[in-house]
């Protein structure tokens, strides 16, 4: 009967707790080469994505201090102007959001996967 991958590894790990340490490692290994396959997948840096939306958040923020009175006076007239308050957060949150994420990826620090 053929093991698929999972009845291997399964197999292997009940081994390994009764103490047949190397009877688990002949499982998981290449049968032709005799070593343990071990596969890490590459994963790109976003590192052209974490330019770009810094560069975007950057120009977000130097506008917004260079234009205070205007966008005082806009976001202050109330009215259907409410909206635009609520609206350019959002738009910073997302855009500082993605920045700071892709920046930590370039970094290599992600999250915990369970």
């Amino acid at each position: 009967m053929e093991m698929n991958n999972f009845d291997k590894n399964m197999s292997a790990a009940a081994f390994a707790e009764a103490g047949e340490h190397e009877t688990a490692r002949e499982m998981l290994s290449d049968p032709e080469t005799g070593q343990k396959k071990v596969v890490h997948p590459v994963k790109k840096k976003p590192v052209v994505s974490m330019i770009i939306f810094g560069v975007i958040s950057l120009s977000l923020y130097v506008g917004l201090m260079m234009r205070q009175d205007l966008i005082m006076d806009t976001f202050t007239r109330g009215g259907i102007y409410t909206a635009w308050p609520i609206c350019t957060a959002l738009a910073f949150s997302f855009i500082h959001g993605a920045f700071a994420s892709n920046f930590l990826s370039v970094l290599g620090l992600e999250a915990k996967k369970h």
